[in-house]
């Protein structure tokens, strides 16, 4: 599982599962005072008030940066005290996914991707993060599939996570030999500085030959990760 953070200012970037980390509203001596007023990540503090009086943008960017230190339970509260001001807040949907994924709770997690689809249909990583997930618990491949495939070319920036994701949903269902070559199509296609998510791809491509009964070619791709890593 590979998640990406939905943030709202460039700032803080993991991606199968993603979140964004394209935006972040907070500015940093902001960001620093609210994450001081939490302390470590055992510690039960309330709320700040300062961040009651945040935006739905900032409140996401805030959960994001607590889900990234490991504060689930604290980050979740973020997430929904920005749908409470904005229900359709469709990332801050996928981010409170993210974080039932994180604890094992896959059909809550597939519900909150649902409303985030629900929200804006257009949005990738709602559709991606749903099919990831899919791919990995074995519900509906069938939809996701469906649902993936367009998104896909419709979303060239983010087109080698979406093959990647794509192939583990072909792999599910026994197309061994079309997630390959989507697993190929997604490494083409990623950054050779990008060596964590080139590794994971590599990873899924040698098991694709491995199901296609193709050894050598499964072992070479596995000490290219190993590279990698």
């Amino acid at each position: 599982m590979r998640l990406r953070l939905w943030l709202v200012v460039p700032m803080l970037a993991v991606a199968g599962c993603r979140s964004d980390v394209k935006e972040v509203r907070l500015d940093l001596v902001q960001a620093a005072r609210l994450m001081q007023a939490y302390g470590s990540a055992k510690a039960a503090a309330p709320t700040p008030p300062e961040a009651t009086q945040l935006s739905p943008e900032r409140l996401n960017d805030l959960g994001v940066m607590l889900e990234r230190r490991g504060m689930l339970d604290r980050a979740e509260r973020h997430y929904r005290m920005a749908l409470e001001q904005a229900p359709g807040f469709a990332r801050a949907w996928v981010n409170l996914g993210n974080v039932a994924r994180r604890r094992g709770q896959a059909a809550e997690a597939l519900g909150h991707y649902r409303r985030a689809m629900q929200e804006d249909p257009t949005l990738f990583e709602a559709v991606n993060n749903f099919a990831d997930l899919c791919a990995d618990c074995g519900r509906c491949v069938g939809e996701a599939l469906a649902l993936l495939a367009p998104a896909v070319d419709k979303h060239p920036p983010e087109e080698n996570v979406g093959r990647d994701t794509l192939g583990k949903l072909l792999m599910r269902g026994g197309r061994c030999g079309e997630a390959a070559a989507a697993f190929r199509t997604a490494l083409d296609l990623t950054d050779p500085r990008e060596r964590e998510l080139r590794a994971e791809i590599l990873r899924h491509l040698a098991q694709a030959y491995r199901a296609l009964g193709d050894v050598e070619a499964a072992r070479s791709a596995e000490l290219r990760a190993g590279a990698l890593e």
